[in-house]
């Protein structure tokens, strides 16, 4: 087992790093504080060849392996975790259910878009009643034989009212259960698809987090991406691959902090020496280290097993539970280390600090993520109700 990056792999994370410090990292904390992130500074993550990265050449992708994006997406939130954000939601997620299980038509007119930045897309998942318990979602999807009618709400939605496409997750013509559950991909300028109020959040706030309402929209059947039926597992092995990329979203963050505290530490005198002189110091570091590095092997061996984006959900529950507890423990630790200075906002690691936290509960939490853990170590179904 080669725990070694490849020389190209080396060549992509110095030419991100690079990129980064010079058209990311200056801007960050403007983008947290203003809580907007410009379509133009996305346009050139496009250019970058950083949108569709994980896609065939022939959809307009590079073609790279999805540990190849885990690298730069980990990079890139190292200075800024939206930007690492909006690159997983365009890598990953829907463009990932579009590719494995929607027809070569839909390929071909929904992916190029996405990799030029001409169309950004959402996962309409969550509702206000459903959210771990995505099976009791009440939006609606019916046919008339041409369209489908959607009847719904959707709260928590990533990029809700800012995005041309959202691939929403419904109820079938009334069918139960899971086998019940699609995804069709709606177009933001439907009648009857409107953006309600933004949800203001802790962290990653240069993303738009709000709710989307649908009132009798209609969307032509060829939008129809995953069926109901058993499209339910489809779409759920879909977002593992979602879940391993916001893990290095996680992993990203704490090697910033990390990088910071440590650079301030070394440089900084209390009772007349460096404070990395003290002994609880260099251990601070070490266990911050050692943590960082045990992310880092879980969740690049969840990407390295990818195969077109999808991943193992249990090693992908496994990087995304060690990943994010990770980064909290880690932020925190570097702001201790600052002291007072820590706690300030002219310094990055309370932005960091309130990132990080968004990841045990965006994108499946960390008590869902140990549930399909505990399911997988005893070979069964585990009922989580009387």
């Amino acid at each position: 087992m080669d725990f070694n990056l490849t020389a190209d792999q080396k060549q992509l994370v110095a030419a991100t790093r690079q990129y980064a410090e010079r058209e990311i990292q200056p801007f960050a904390a403007k983008w947290d504080r203003e809580e907007q992130i410009p379509r133009s500074q996305i346009q050139k993550y496009a250019a970058q060849g950083w949108l569709g990265m994980t896609l065939p050449e022939k959809y307009g992708g590079r073609g790279l392996p999805a540990l190849d994006g885990i690298l730069i997406i980990e990079e890139v939130a190292r200075h800024c975790a939206v930007s690492g954000r909006i690159i997983v939601d365009h890598n990953f997620g829907v463009v990932g259910t579009i590719l494995n299980f929607g027809t070569e038509d839909q390929r071909q007119r929904f992916l190029p878009p996405v990799c030029r930045g001409e169309k950004l897309v959402s996962i309409g998942m969550t509702e206000p009643e459903a959210g771990s318990a995505l099976t009791d979602l009440t939006t609606t999807a019916h046919s008339d034989g041409v369209d489908f009618i959607i009847n719904g709400e959707k709260r928590w939605i990533t990029g809700a009212g800012e995005r041309e496409w959202t691939l929403v997750y419904a109820r079938f013509d009334d069918q139960p259960g899971p086998a019940g559950i699609g995804a069709i991909l709606v177009d933001a300028d439907r009648p009857g698809f409107t953006a309600g109020p933004r949800i203001p959040s802790l962290g990653v706030r240069g993303v738009r987090e709000g709710v989307l309402k649908f009132n009798n929209v209609r969307v032509h059947k060829s939008n129809l991406i995953v069926p109901a039926g058993s499209g339910f597992g489809q779409l759920m092995s879909a977002y593992n691959g979602q879940r391993v990329a916001a893990s290095a979203v996680a992993l990203g963050i704490a090697q910033g902090a990390f990088d910071y505290a440590l650079a301030y530490a070394d440089q900084r005198e209390q009772f007349g020496r460096r404070i990395t002189a003290f002994q609880h110091t260099q251990f601070k570091l070490a266990d911050m280290a050692i943590d960082i590095e045990a992310a880092r092997l879980l969740v690049y061996r969840a990407a390295a097993g990818a195969e077109q984006t999808i991943t193992d959900r249990h090693v992908s529950s496994m990087a995304k539970v060690y990943a994010a507890e990770m980064a909290i423990r880690v932020t925190n630790a570097a702001i201790q280390l600052l002291g007072a200075e820590g706690y300030g906002r002219h310094h990055p690691l309370e932005r960091m600090y309130r990132d990080a936290r968004a990841f045990t509960i965006a994108g499946g939490t960390a008590e869902m993520q140990r549930l399909g853990i505990a399911v997988k170590l005893l070979q069964r179904t585990i009922p989580q109700h009387n």
